[in-house]
C-alpha cells in the first residue's frame, strides 16, 4: 500500500506543476525553471514545451458567459464558461473542455477563445476538486456541462437563444482532462451520450476504478487501465508527447499511446505523437497541435470532409502518427460497394432507412451514430456536386 500511495503523491505532485505555471508571476515562474519557462510576448508563465502565445486566432471576435451571466452552475464541474463567436453564422456546434490535476476552468480558457474564434461555442469546465476528483468524475463534469449549453438554446436573456445546434458535441481536455474526454466515450448518459460526435485527447493521462476487472497487482486491486475501459465507436483525436512516458514512469501502460491502441480498430482514431514532446507538449492550441485539432473539429463537428485529406497529412514534428482515417469519396459515400456513386446509392440509403434496416456502418455518413435523414441530405449534396 505504502509504494501505491507514493506513486500516486509523485503523480499529483507533477501534475500539480504542470496545471499551475500559468499561475505564477514572473519571479515564481524561475523559480520551477526545470518545469516553467517565461513567456515575453504575452508577460506569462507556461509549461515548457507548451505553445503559449503562439495561437492563431480564427476570424470571429468573441465574447463569452460565465455563472454569473446566467449559465447554469452544473452539478458536476465547477466554473463554467463559455465562450462564443460574435457574428459567426449559427447553428453553433460546440466544445466541451476541461484540465489537468489541480487546473481551474480558467487553464483552459486559451483554447476555449481558440475554438470560439473559428466558428464554434467552447465551454470551459474545472473539476469541484482539483486535487481529489477522479478521471471518472471529471468525464461526469463534460457530460454535465453539454447540459448546460443546450439549455442556453432556450434559456430567455441569452444572446444564443436558437443559436446552438444541440446534437452536435465534442469532449477534449488536457493530462487528466484529456483522458475524461476519452471515459466520458465510455459513459452512458441518456440525454447527452448521443450528442458527442468526437473527441480530443491532449496529453491524457487515464487510470479507472474497477475493482472487478483490474489485477490484483493493480494500486488497491481496483485502479488500473485495461483495453475493456476504450470500448466505444466515437472519432477521437490523441494528442501525445513521445517523452511522456519518462516524465510520468508511474503512468506506465495509462498514456495517450496506450488509449490509442486500445480503443477499436473500429473506431475512427488518430495518434499524434510529438518528437521530443514532453507532458505539456499539447497544453495550449499552437502550431500543429493547433492545426491538428481544428481540422478534427471542422471535419466532424461541422461535417466538412475536405479536411479529411489535410488529416492524414503527417505534422513535421511527429515521430508517430497513425489513424484508421480513410479518405476519399468511394469510402465514405459509394453505399452499395459497387464501385460508383450515383443515384442507386441514394435510393440504397432511403429504403433502408424507411424500412429500418440497419445500415450505421455505412450509412452514417455524418458521423452522428445515426442513420437518418441528414445523411440523406449530406449525400443528395454529395451527388449533386459531382
Amino acid at each position: 500500500m505504502k509504494r501505491y500511495i507514493l506513486i500516486f503523491i509523485s503523480v499529483f505532485l507533477f501534475n500539480y506543476i504542470y496545471a499551475e505555471c500559468s499561475d505564477l508571476d514572473s519571479t515564481e515562474c524561475l523559480q520551477w525553471a526545470e518545469y516553467c519557462e517565461w513567456n515575453e510576448d504575452v508577460g506569462q508563465c507556461q509549461e515548457i514545451g507548451g505553445g503559449g502565445g503562439d495561437t492563431e486566432y480564427g476570424p470571429y471576435e468573441i465574447s463569452s458567459l460565465n455563472e454569473g451571466d446566467g449559465l447554469r452552475n452544473g452539478p458536476g464541474y465547477m466554473d463554467g464558461v463559455l465562450y462564443y463567436p460574435i457574428d459567426a453564422e449559427p447553428p453553433f456546434r460546440s466544445v466541451v473542455l476541461t484540465p489537468g490535476w489541480a487546473g481551474g476552468s480558467s487553464s483552459m480558457a486559451e483554447w476555449g477563445e481558440f475554438y470560439a474564434s473559428h466558428g464554434f461555442l467552447a465551454m470551459t469546465i474545472g473539476p469541484n476538486d482539483e486535487i481529489n476528483d477522479t478521471h471518472e468524475q471529471r468525464a461526469e463534469g463534460l457530460l454535465d456541462a453539454i447540459t448546460t449549453i443546450k439549455e442556453e438554446q432556450w434559456r430567455t436573456g441569452s444572446p444564443l437563444v436558437g443559436l446552438i445546434d444541440t446534437n452536435r458535441f465534442m469532449v477534449s481536455g488536457y493530462s487528466m482532462g484529456g483522458g475524461a474526454s476519452q471515459i466520458a466515450l465510455t459513459l452512458y448518459d441518456p440525454i447527452n451520450s448521443q450528442s458527442i460526435v468526437a473527441a480530443i485527447a491532449l496529453n491524457p493521462t487515464i487510470i479507472v476504478y474497477d475493482c472487478d476487472n483490474c489485477p490484483p497487482e493493480s494500486a488497491e486491486g481496483c485502479w488500473c487501465f485495461l483495453p475493456e475501459h476504450m470500448i466505444h465507436d466515437t472519432p477521437t483525436l490523441i494528442i501525445a508527447g513521445q517523452n511522456e512516458i519518462d516524465e510520468l514512469p508511474e503512468y506506465d501502460g495509462a498514456l495517450g499511446q496506450d488509449m490509442y491502441a486500445y480503443t477499436p480498430e473500429t473506431t475512427l482514431k488518430m495518434l499524434y505523437e510529438i518528437s521530443e514532446g514532453d507532458h505539456g507538449s499539447a497544453s495550449f492550441p499552437y502550431g500543429n497541435v493547433l492545426e491538428k485539432a481544428l481540422f478534427w473539429a471542422k471535419y466532424h463537428l461541422m461535417e466538412d470532409l475536405s479536411y479529411c485529406d489535410s488529416l492524414l497529412v503527417s505534422p513535421s514534428n511527429a515521430s508517430q502518427f497513425i489513424s484508421t482515417l480513410e479518405c476519399g469519396s468511394s469510402l465514405a459515400y459509394d453505399i452499395n460497394s459497387d464501385g460508383e456513386i450515383d443515384q442507386s446509392d441514394l435510393i440504397m440509403l432511403v429504403v433502408s432507412i424507411v424500412n429500418g434496416n440497419d445500415i450505421e456502418d455505412v450509412g452514417d455518413l455524418n458521423f452522428d451514430q445515426f442513420t437518418d435523414i441528414f445523411d440523406i441530405l449530406l449525400l443528395s449534396d454529395f451527388i449533386g456536386n459531382i
